[in-house]
């Protein structure tokens, strides 16, 4: 459990004390810190919400902290009805500011909106998402073998898709560092809403370089647009949201480009419907067959809370070669989903199937494993053991 008692919010709630409280979370592996007017402060810590102050803030001074830690307008933004994004990035200094040394920065993005909470209806929602200095190591995140030595092809399209908060952009940063270790010649270009994770690998000869949307690019498509003239061996995409990013990144990656992004999807086959779903009925084929002839892996990745208070990375995932794309082209594009996720059934190697094993091994509990494989199969499963 997360340490609280070891932060003191007596005397109220500054500025500084709160950039201080951020940084405690940052100390002790929050992911999420959720604040909202009338309500006590709440972290998320490896997937568990937390209560992190023993009485609720106040909103009048919720809107005083947001202008004193942030900028003034994010009120009448949040008020007109828009909401915001804005990062966040808290430095370090000779004394210790924040809790932080000399040269030590922690990075946030930060999401607020007005919402009705409880029995007020102009109330400020703001959460952060705490973006991690470190970048795992690939070889050390128990990544499948076939799936690691899979991630680097020469060109084509790679997807890592999942949850929000299910560490797609960890696992793409992973591989983007591994990448740069391993290819000292290479260019690794990225487009990110906003950049996450400081790409430094000190073995290239040209460093990453991180492009943030609405600072560097107007938008993802038009930066991956820009991205043909740069010469990249990878092309990174933070998100792929929209058809216009969707076309771009198939172009960049039949372009001879190794383009790589990540998707809101819930299984290898259900990434390809959403992005088909994407074009109108009339281009749907094409993009279907434009995917099939790009795509080099998909990959799904949630993260399940465990019984000793962590969380277990677990993953479904196709490798598409020569087989796949005959065995796909011989039927209708609109098959393909459930072919994909049929034959994951059939080997047994969804994410319900693993995380079953971590059940049967005490290392989820009943109610995580319900809501990870459906409350029908996990019956009947519990059934035939």
């Amino acid at each position: 459990m997360m340490d609280l008692d070891s932060f003191d919010f007596r005397g109220g709630i500054t500025a500084d004390k709160l950039r201080e409280f951020f940084v405690h979370c940052y100390r002790h592996n929050v992911s999420d810190i959720h604040l909202q007017s009338g309500s006590p402060i709440v972290v998320d810590h490896h997937g568990r919400k937390v209560v992190a102050s023993q009485f609720p803030l106040e909103h009048a001074n919720l809107v005083r902290l947001i202008d004193e830690v942030y900028t003034p307008d994010i009120k009448s933004l949040v008020q007109g009805g828009q909401g915001a994004d804005r990062p966040l990035q808290l430095e370090g200094d000779n004394n210790g500011r924040f809790g932080l040394k000399r040269g030590e920065r922690v990075r946030f993005r930060t999401n607020f909106i007005q919402a009705t909470i409880g029995a007020l209806n102009t109330a400020i929602a703001m959460t952060l998402r705490i973006i991690p200095s470190n970048i795992p190591i690939l070889e050390e995140m128990g990544i499948e073998k076939d799936l690691y030595r899979s991630f680097l092809p020469m060109d084509g399209m790679g997807l890592v898709c999942g949850p929000t908060g299910s560490g797609k952009s960890t696992l793409l940063a992973s591989v983007y560092q591994h990448y740069g270790e391993t290819n000292p010649n290479g260019k690794l270009v990225t487009y990110e809403d906003p950049v996450e994770y400081l790409l430094n690998s000190p073995r290239l000869l040209l460093r990453p370089q991180q492009s943030e949307i609405g600072r560097d690019v107007p938008s993802f498509a038009h930066g991956l647009r820009l991205a043909l003239r740069r010469a990249p061996h990878i092309i990174g995409i933070g998100e792929i949201r929209d058809l216009e990013t969707l076309q771009a990144a198939v172009a960049c990656a039949q372009s001879g480009h190794l383009t790589l992004g990540t998707l809101h999807a819930f299984s290898p086959g259900h990434a390809f419907s959403r992005c088909v779903l994407m074009a109108p009925n009339d281009s749907r084929e094409q993009i279907a067959f434009d995917l099939l002839d790009a795509m080099r892996f998909v990959v799904v990745q949630h993260l399940l809370p465990t019984t000793d208070g962590k969380r277990q990375a677990v993953r479904e995932y196709v490798l598409f070669d020569d087989d796949w794309r005959h065995r796909l082209g011989l039927e209708h594009y609109s098959r393909w989903p459930e072919m994909i996720n049929a034959t994951l059934r059939e080997k047994q190697s969804r994410i319900a199937d693993q995380a079953w094993a971590l059940f049967v091994e005490g290392r989820i509990d009943n109610r995580v494993a319900e809501r990870v494989i459906g409350w029908r199969e996990f019956t009947d499963k519990q059934q035939r053991r």
